[in-house]
């Protein structure tokens, strides 16, 4: 799994805006006290400088060209207001016992809260971020294969008229019986319709058989777990077989085979 890295810049700059922001909240608690006095009070200043707070984090570990408008800070904020009044309706509904010795806790340990809050809701939005990304570029990719495929059926290139294993590959259908040479045919045919996946292998000199090759080819294809085993004929665990061989043969480590085939050549 690849890790972001950001500039030291961009860190140091970030890393001091974030301390001047708890400064800031620690001085205004310390001088303004009688703001503090119960848990509601407490939570509307710990809302305002959450604010602050979450959109410096985000600032500070922004992706390279990424822009972080207001606009994306304040509608995850809305989520934090709601929890936090929710939570302060709460405890309002509890026992007068309970406000006595909660309510000097919560106005005491504001600022713990607000960076532990802070964090967590700086990570959650980084981590939908990362992921929706993630997801959107693997839906836009399945379509961009899935446009390719078809127009490569449609009309396929001279001297590829039939390109009748591919078809097999495209429709699902079993291809349990092709020989030694069936396999280098299809081959050939696969690399029409993903050639940037062959030229990624020969530039780091892997050296897959043919029905590694295929497996491989079909993971790029977007093919699920199911398709690919009612292509290959074969079990579940045949086919962790394959593709812990596979992940082993291309460097992979102990990332994901699916992973590893949609972000290595990127």
């Amino acid at each position: 799994m690849k890790f972001p890295t950001y500039p030291f810049k961009q860190l140091l700059s970030g890393g001091l805006l974030c301390c001047l922001i708890l400064l800031a909240a620690y001085i205004f608690q310390a001088f303004f006290p009688g703001m503090y006095v119960d848990a509601f009070s407490s939570s509307m200043h710990l809302l305002m400088w959450l604010i602050l707070f979450v959109g410096a984090l985000l600032w500070t570990f922004r992706a390279k060209g990424e822009r972080i408008g207001i606009s994306e800070v304040i509608d995850w904020q809305f989520i934090a207001a709601f929890i936090l009044i929710t939570a302060d309706e709460i405890y309002m509904i509890m026992p007068r016992e309970i406000h006595m010795e909660i309510a000097p806790v919560l106005s005491e340990y504001t600022i713990p809260v607000l960076v532990v809050i802070g964090i967590m809701v700086a990570a959650t939005i980084k981590v939908s971020i990362t992921l929706y990304q993630k997801l959107a570029d693997e839906r836009r990719q399945a379509v961009l294969q899935t446009q390719k495929m078809q127009q490569l059926l449609d009309s396929p290139p001279t001297g590829q008229k039939d390109i009748v294993l591919l078809r097999k590959l495209i429709e699902n259908r079993s291809i349990a019986q092709f020989s030694a040479k069936d396999y280098i045919l299809l081959i050939e045919e696969c690399r029409m319709i993903d050639s940037e996946f062959f030229v990624w292998l020969k530039k780091q000199g892997c050296q897959l058989p043919p029905r590694d090759i295929v497996l491989c080819v079909l993971i790029r294809m977007y093919k699920t777990k199911d398709e690919i085993l009612s292509i290959f004929c074969i079990t579940d665990g045949t086919y962790r077989t394959m593709k812990s061989r596979a992940r082993k043969r291309l460097g992979a480590g102990d990332e994901e085979l699916e992973s590893f085939l949609q972000t290595a050549l990127k």
